[in-house]
């Protein structure tokens, strides 16, 4: 599994931790969550923005790749959304 790889770029390492993800039902090994918390940024997710796919799984003042973590790997931290995610909250 390319996300074991050592020898690969960190960035291919990720790309594949999250395929892994969503192409499985199965629980994520202790190592891929290993993997995907230390090579998930701050910086990467912020770079990752300019792909528009991952721009559009942001929300609720997360990045893409933030927000697709915590759902994947960490579903027991809430999501906390933004008044600006609310397109009714005008309205009120």
């Amino acid at each position: 599994m390319q996300w074991r790889d050592r020898t690969q770029a960190p960035e291919v390492c990720l790309a594949a931790a999250i395929g892994w993800l969503c192409l499985t039902d199965e629980a994520a090994p202790d190592d891929l969550r290993a993997t995907v918390d230390h090579l998930a940024t701050d910086e990467r997710a912020h770079v990752m923005e300019a792909l528009p796919w991952m721009a559009f799984a942001g929300g609720s003042g997360e990045t893409g790749l933030q927000r697709c973590v915590r759902r994947m790997l960490h579903p027991e931290h809430p999501e906390h959304p933004e008044p600006d995610d609310d397109p009714w909250a005008l309205l009120l």
